[in-house]
């Protein structure tokens, strides 16, 4: 959930709200919706990202890089379809990096409840808000003009509504072992679920550096379909500042490696302007960096250990010390290894994001369990009285309310060379 519910919001989680018990997602109702809202019809090239950590770093950046590339003699309109929207849920559907105006999401609103009305119900499963984002995103940009779309899945990739689409590149940011309770209980089941939104149109598939395990799975799955595999390395070459924090800076240059391999397949060229245009991505929420009160603060969504590890290891390098943290972990989260991963901190504060979420793991392991808002005023409170800084964790329903009380702009994601 975001941190502001707008009107709009109801068509597109009305359906998971009110689902009946043991029913699921289903790829079948997000097809047919999508087929009723014409989604597929004039469908551009195709991009999508996959992985566990990053996914979100990696589309703007490949978003902002195909907005670099020349269509004949024109600059390239993008479409991105991201997951989840943090201050609003129109952060979800942008074009050309602006966010989808209040007008515009109502609009798409009410073409979304005609498409469902006009599809009748089975007992097979619910159209899931992640679906429902991006079947409609899709079509939304792709009527606006958009020569190519990036799509972020929401959870999976075979078992994500990005399946639905055949895209030409694939990007996958680093694969932790994550949601074994939808898409398997390995490492192995996790990655060929990932991996499994590459198709027979597939050319190229781009990726950071991988365990061994999950290499192997990315080169089988490129050479059965005939696609080149691209490892991005920190050693890579890039137009991405190189004032990004590395992990930042590495899911960047992937998703820059993703923009040019789509630009090359369509047959576009992306000139110097990249450089203006990644240097305008603007992504809150992943190690960005913040100042409220005169506190420095670093905001991520970390919900794995190894992310959290990530976070951790970033701000130590940033701050020089570990004060203060606000985490917050639901029991559907791999809680007390998470915090594990905070025990060096001075301060450790625990959030409560999601009013339909449990936090019992949390409350027993931290004692007691804060409303976020309040949760964040008091510990940056503390640490402006302290002369320390402060590092914000966990879902992105909790990094929403995050960026909303520090007041961070979320409605451009970057600035085409063109705009």
């Amino acid at each position: 959930m975001t941190a502001q519910h707008l009107p709009g919001d109801v068509a597109f989680f009305d359906e998971w709200r009110n689902k009946q018990p043991g029913t699921h997602r289903s790829l079948d109702r997000a097809r047919a919706v999508g087929e009723a809202m014409g989604t597929w019809e004039r469908t551009p090239p195709v991009l999508v990202v996959v992985g566990s950590k990053g996914k979100g770093t990696t589309a703007v950046h490949a978003a902002a890089t195909l907005s670099a590339a020349l269509v004949g003699t024109r600059p390239a309109h993008v479409g991105l379809v991201t997951s989840p929207g943090l201050r609003t849920n129109r952060e979800r559907i942008r074009l050309d990096g602006a966010a989808i105006t209040p007008r515009e999401y109502d609009e798409l609103a009410s073409t979304l409840e005609r498409a469902r009305a006009s599809v009748p119900s089975t007992d097979d499963g619910y159209l899931s808000p992640t679906g429902a984002f991006t079947v409609t995103g899709a079509a939304w940009a792709a009527a606006r003009g958009a020569d190519a779309l990036v799509l972020e899945e929401g959870l999976g990739g075979r078992s994500d509504e990005v399946s639905l689409f055949a895209p030409l590149v694939v990007a996958v940011t680093r694969v932790f072992y994550e949601h074994g309770e939808q898409l398997g209980p390995t490492l192995d089941d996790v990655a060929r679920d990932l991996l499994g939104v590459v198709g027979p149109t597939t050319r190229t598939i781009v990726t950071v550096e991988q365990d061994a395990e999950v290499t192997a799975i990315i080169e089988e799955t490129a050479a059965a379909v005939g696609a080149r595999v691209v490892t991005v390395t920190t050693s890579s070459p890039s137009s991405a500042p190189t004032a990004l924090a590395p992990l930042t800076r590495l899911n960047a240059t992937a998703g820059e490696a993703a923009g040019r391999a789509l630009a090359a397949v369509a047959g576009w060229t992306v000139g110097d302007e990249v450089l203006a245009a990644l240097a305008s991505v603007h992504v809150p929420g992943r190690l960005s960096r913040h100042v409220l009160d005169e506190v420095p603060v670093l905001v991520d969504g970390a919900i794995s250990p190894d992310g959290v590890s990530a976070a951790v290891t970033e701000y130590l390098a940033w701050r020089g010390r570990l004060d203060t943290v606000v985490a917050s972990f639901p029991d559907t989260k791999d809680v007390e290894a998470c915090f594990d991963e905070l025990r060096g901190f001075d301060r450790v504060i625990a959030a409560r994001a999601d009013d339909y979420l449990s936090f019992s793991r949390a409350e027993a392991s931290q004692g007691k369990v804060l409303d976020a808002r309040t949760a964040l005023v008091q510990s940056v409170g503390t640490a402006h009285d302290e002369g320390g800084g402060c590092l914000i964790i966990g879902t992105q329903s909790y990094v929403g309310i995050a960026l909303d009380v520090l007041g961070v702009e979320t409605e451009r994601a970057f600035t085409p060379p063109s705009g």
